[in-house]
């Protein structure tokens, strides 16, 4: 009976134990018996996201009395060795001499000599993108220097009439060599097409014929806008080539003074012509008004001895002696000078030329005659001579009408 009664007792605290923890601890079981604690779990010795079993269930069947959870007896793992300071100064170091290395183009070796396994985790993972960067750096930089020289290079080729096939530079990388291949013949290529759009867009201008681009010409710009700009090279050459041209006929239709005549001139060209023939015109004008204000220093009066019939010519070259003011001077002054002065005198206003001079003496010395010889005339009519005074006196009237005045 007494045996009962304990078996009685321990069975009872047990229920009340599991019902006290389940009650504190709710929550539905999976198929398992089992469930992850997700609240208070440190209250009931778990932690937060442990796998548990209540109610003895799990796989486990070597308890039949098995009624709370199952202990998680997993190994906690064990903390590494080194920092994540050893990590990136590996990663620092690696990456500049993976650079190096790329930039070389030296063989790979991406392992570090020394340092712990974080800085050589580092270090293989800075020297793959140290390397990446140099070698792209490398081919980028030999790429741009074969175009520079590929450019020039086939240029000069062309010019120089020399062939467009170019050989491997051994001293070079490949890179190089195949983008100096490459500008190579772009440029060997450019420059075929430019000359040739040159050479039609200078023959079109020359012509003087209207603007009209091939279509090979205008595929692209460059090609285009030289070629346009050899026609109007040629274009603007022709155009004053034959403005001179029509310039000239002009001043040598306009010094002959004939007729204008424009219909057959280009409109183009009309312009010049008109100029050169007022030029000519002009120059012809000029001369023959010199003749006859030359005249002026010869001549008392003007005579009409032009030997021409044209009547603007004499009409010229009498304005020409009309316009020669220093010989009318001289012609209202010298003969008055010479008759009241005894000595020689002349302006510098009349020393302008030979001619000048020639024509002043000519009229100062009558006018110094004339005046001699009326002294003569009183001394001998003084002295009782008598002599007759016709003559003389119509001397004297004969060189007083030789004063001429302006007009």
């Amino acid at each position: 009976m007494k045996k009962l009664v304990i078996t009685l007792s321990i069975i009872l605290i047990s229920s009340l134990i599991f019902t006290e923890k389940t009650s504190a601890h709710p929550g539905r079981t999976d198929s398992n018996g089992g469930h992850t604690c997700r609240t208070n779990c440190a209250k009931w010795g778990l932690k937060t996201g442990e796998y548990h079993y209540h109610n003895g269930g799990g796989s486990s069947t070597n308890s039949a009395n098995k009624t709370t959870r199952n202990v998680n007896t997993s190994q906690p793992k064990p903390k590494p060795t080194y920092t994540q300071a050893d990590v990136d100064e590996g990663k620092s170091k690696g990456k500049a001499r993976g650079y190096d290395d790329g930039y070389s183009r030296n063989t790979k070796n991406s392992a570090a000599d020394t340092g712990n396994e974080g800085y050589k985790k580092g270090y293989a993972a800075g020297y793959e993108a140290g390397y990446k960067e140099g070698i792209e750096k490398i081919k980028q930089e030999d790429s741009e220097a074969g175009t520079s020289s590929g450019l020039i290079d086939g240029k000069n080729a062309f010019l120089k009439g020399e062939n467009q096939e170019v050989s491997n530079n051994t001293a070079k990388s490949a890179d190089w060599n195949s983008a100096y291949k490459i500008a190579f013949d772009k440029s060997y290529k450019q420059e075929k097409i430019l000359l040739h759009s040159e050479q039609v867009g200078f023959k079109l201008g020359y012509s003087l014929a209207d603007l009209d681009i091939p279509s090979e010409f205008t595929k692209e710009e460059a090609v285009r806008k030289n070629f346009e700009k050899h026609y109007k090279t040629a274009y603007d050459k022709r155009i004053a080539e034959v403005n001179l041209k029509h310039g000239k006929l002009g001043i040598k239709d306009g010094y002959a003074l004939n007729s204008l005549s424009i219909n057959s001139i280009d409109s183009r060209f009309t312009d010049s012509y008109k100029k050169g023939y007022e030029e000519g015109k002009s120059k012809r004008k000029e001369e023959v008004m010199l003749e006859g204000y030359n005249l002026a220093f010869i001549q008392l009066k003007y005579q009409e001895s032009y030997k021409n019939d044209n009547d603007q010519l004499r009409e010229w070259h009498k304005e020409g002696f009309d316009s020669n003011l220093v010989a009318s001077e001289i012609k209202d002054t010298a003969f008055d000078h010479g008759y009241e002065n005894s000595t020689y005198m002349i302006s510098d206003e009349f020393t302008v030329n030979e001619e000048a001079v020639a024509l002043y003496d000519s009229l100062f010395y009558e006018g110094q005659e004339l005046k001699s010889q009326e002294k003569q005339q009183k001394i001998k009519t003084v002295a009782g001579v008598a002599l007759p005074v016709g003559g003389l006196a119509a001397g004297g009237f004969f060189l007083r009408q030789r004063r001429v005045k302006k007009g």
